[in-house]
């Protein structure tokens, strides 16, 4: 092999090393706190979970997203949520939803945008 296309062997082979080293870390957090959220809480974020209900076990990915308003309400704050489940005891389905609100009143707003409209 030549230089370059063993240095990119090289790099995919540690960030592979690295992820493998660093998933009994995130298991230790999952157990110890129950969740590992990245962003804000208020907008746009990942939250992986632990799942431990009766029926139920598993992960449960939460992403959130800006999305833009409804035209009757151009001010307000709209986000859109879909959550993954991978559960090994119980059967879950995944959701996607829409939440907008007032930043002025902190209201929910009862219109959904248009990008939450489409499928």
């Amino acid at each position: 092999m030549k230089g370059w296309p063993r240095r990119v062997l090289m790099l995919v082979f540690v960030l592979l090393w690295l992820a493998v080293m660093l998933f009994p870390t995130l298991a230790v957090v999952l157990a110890r706190n129950g969740q590992l959220q990245m962003g804000d809480s208020n907008g746009r974020h990942w939250r992986l979970f632990l799942l431990q209900e009766p029926d139920f076990e598993g992960l449960g990915l939460e992403r959130t997203r800006l999305v833009a308003p409804p035209l009757s309400a151009p001010a307000a704050v709209c986000l859109q949520t879909s959550v993954a489940y991978w559960l090994w005891a119980g059967e879950g389905q995944d959701a996607r939803y829409c939440q907008c609100t007032d930043p002025a009143t902190g209201a929910t707003i009862a219109d959904v945008p248009p990008a939450c409209q489409t499928p």
